[in-house]
């Protein structure tokens, strides 16, 4: 559902329970929602914060300006 937020991931070398430790979650938690696509705002807004990107860039899909 993120493609970027997944790339930053990897950049990072982060296992998924580092992503879950981010956003106060559980690692269950964190993998239904990069199933489902459904992070709340703060959620959103702690991904910002800790790769220090704009949510446009983390959320950008294939051919958006984003896009990576």
């Amino acid at each position: 559902m993120y493609p970027n937020l997944l790339g930053q991931k990897a950049l990072h070398k982060l296992t998924e329970d580092d992503m879950a430790r981010i956003i106060g979650v559980s690692r269950t938690a964190y993998q239904s929602k990069t199933k489902s696509g459904r992070f709340t705002p703060q959620e959103c807004l702690a991904y910002c914060r800790y790769f220090g990107k704009k949510f446009e860039c983390l959320s950008a899909e294939d051919g958006d300006e984003y896009a990576s």
